[in-house]
């Protein structure tokens, strides 16, 4: 990414606009889905620091080169400098945190900040987050991002948090600038499941997209 790094990561994750979400850092496969994943064509990986080693999952999936590797569940300075010093290539937070945000600008990294509320949606935006995550999307659903996208046409909104295979069309169709999904993008490929059900799972995804978006 170039030094405008904000719009870049706004512009990378518009062109295949699915963020896979792989919540067990702890299995020996996520170095393996990332990069199952960037061939299917979802460019965007994160990892949730959710365990102790999970940024050793995070070096050994930015190794592979092929996708952008984020490390969410970033709460605080210290754990967003040892992000970045592990690899990433971005920070996702789950609310409004003004230190990572600031952090992550020194750091020259980009951010997509976990927002609910339309005073968060737009403080998130204020202080700099290239996309703003919509958490928890299933509280409001389609409906509620629709109102939040017609109010704020300029920033970049992400939902996440029980999203299906089967609503996802109505989020884009309701604004969505991508989506964030776990489960229904890698299935059971971080417990030994087959890494072509990844592809495949990634294809109906992306095709669902793409017609919703028209």
């Amino acid at each position: 990414m170039s030094t405008d790094h904000r719009s870049d990561l706004a512009a990378e994750v518009a062109g295949t606009p699915l963020i896979a979400m792989l919540t067990e850092p702890e299995s020996p496969a996520v170095p393996a889905v990332t990069e199952e994943l960037g061939k299917a064509g979802v460019r965007a990986v994160e990892i949730t620091l959710t365990s102790p080693n999970a940024l050793d999952a995070v070096r050994r999936s930015v190794v592979t080169g092929a996708a952008l590797v984020g490390a969410g569940t970033v709460r605080d300075r210290e754990t967003a400098r040892r992000a970045v010093e592990a690899g990433a290539h971005y920070l996702l937070t789950p609310g409004v945190l003004p230190d990572v945000l600031d952090e992550a600008g020194s750091l020259g990294v980009p951010v997509v900040c976990g927002a609910f509320t339309t005073t968060e949606v737009m403080e998130a935006w204020r202080l700099g987050a290239a996309l703003v995550k919509l958490f928890p999307a299933r509280l409001g659903g389609p409906a509620y991002l629709a109102s939040l996208t017609m109010a704020f046409g300029d920033i970049p909104l992400v939902p996440t948090g029980g999203i299906t295979a089967d609503d996802l069309a109505d989020y884009f169709a309701a604004g969505a600038h991508a989506a964030a999904l776990g489960r229904p993008l890698v299935g059971d490929a971080l417990h030994g499941g087959n890494l072509a059900d990844v592809r495949h799972r990634a294809a109906d995804l992306l095709d669902r997209v793409r017609a919703a978006r028209g």
